[in-house]
């Protein structure tokens, strides 16, 4: 059932528009009342065009007001906080991405198609259509990097990386043996330019022991380093100033790495965690990491201040997070809630 949620949320759920009542996967809608939990003072639910069934956030690190959203339905753009909003591009959403150092650009997976904005969301274009869903983006260093959902054993798993434009497009494969993967997340290591990416085999074959890939020559060759991660890896960060990696488990917390995944340390307790993570650029050891609401747990936002030892809850217990952004100083805080909408407060 988890596996099958997060799909939902990272877009590979039935596109179209929701029932009255609910989100694609039978999610649903809740609204939270403005709250404070331990500091954090969460506004009312802002929801995009009525849209609640909200899975990915984005904030302008140049201009906090300017904010992109994705789901189901679509990918969302207002430029005033949340007040009014557009919808410039119709269709599941499963990644979208503001580039660092260039926030005029702007990239969104929708189902199989890479689209760009040269323009801070103005005009789109379709840059690349894939043969499967688009489920992780990554630029760094004028180089676009894709990660997609395969379904198969057939196909070789691997990166797709291209030029900013999308052309021309070179397939890297992870490697022999290596098929029926879902990338869910790309990130790179601003120190040493080392590439990581976190996957999920599509089927779960027993024993499981998805990969997990480190590559030191731009996607080129790949080698698993999972080790002792215990499952999936759904989100990653890399702190700017030592190269220490995160490594959201699905369910399982945070582990972390402080040699490129040779090693890890596991969470003292992972709370069931294992939806999104956002890293503190300002304070790096400082975490933020949502959960799902599935069975027993009952979704939140929380908050680690020893780099994923230990998390604390710091809001919105009752809905799914599916994603997080701060802004640029670090001082607000966004929450993209699946069922829900999204929610903002100022970071205490």
């Amino acid at each position: 059932m988890m596996k099958r949620l997060l799909l939902f949320l990272v877009g590979l759920a039935i596109a179209g528009p929701a029932a009255a009542a609910t989100c694609p996967g039978n999610v649903p809608i809740v609204t939270l009342p403005p709250q404070q939990v331990a500091g954090f003072n969460w506004g009312p639910v802002i929801l995009p065009l009525g849209d609640a069934c909200i899975s990915k956030i984005e904030v302008d690190p140049t201009n906090e007001l300017a904010w992109y959203a994705g789901g189901p339905n679509g990918v969302y753009m207002t430029k005033n906080g949340g007040t009014t909003w557009t919808k410039p591009v119709s269709g599941n959403v499963s990644a979208l991405l503001v580039v660092a150092g260039q926030p005029n650009l702007v990239y969104a997976g929708v189902g199989t198609r890479l689209y760009q904005s040269k323009d801070s969301g103005q005009n789109w274009t379709i840059i690349h259509v894939f043969a499967k869903p688009v489920s992780a983006i990554l630029v760094a260093d004028s180089t676009v990097y894709v990660g997609l959902s395969w379904d198969n054993h057939v196909d070789p798993s691997g990166i797709y990386v291209s030029g900013l434009g999308g052309s021309p497009t070179t397939f890297h494969p992870f490697g022999p043996g290596h098929t029926g993967l879902i990338v869910w997340t790309l990130s790179r290591d601003p120190l040493s330019g080392v590439i990581y990416a976190g996957t999920e085999i599509f089927d779960h074959p027993q024993p499981y022991h998805p990969p997990f890939f480190r590559s030191p020559n731009n996607a080129m060759t790949w080698t698993n380093v999972a080790a002792s991660l215990p499952w999936h890896v759904v989100d990653t960060a890399v702190r700017p100033g030592d190269g220490h990696l995160y490594a959201l488990t699905q369910g399982y917390g945070v582990y972390g790495s402080a040699n490129q995944g040779n090693n890890w340390q596991p969470p003292v307790s992972s709370l069931g965690l294992g939806v999104a993570l956002e890293m503190d650029p300002s304070t790096p050891p400082r975490l933020y990491a949502g959960r799902q609401k599935l069975g027993l747990l009952t979704g939140g936002i929380f908050r680690s201040g020893d780099a994923g030892l230990h998390f604390s809850p710091v809001g919105l217990d009752g809905v799914t997070i599916a994603d997080i952004a701060l802004n640029a100083t670090s001082t607000r805080i966004y929450a993209a809630a699946y069922g829900s909408g999204i929610y903002k407060a100022i970071v205490p």
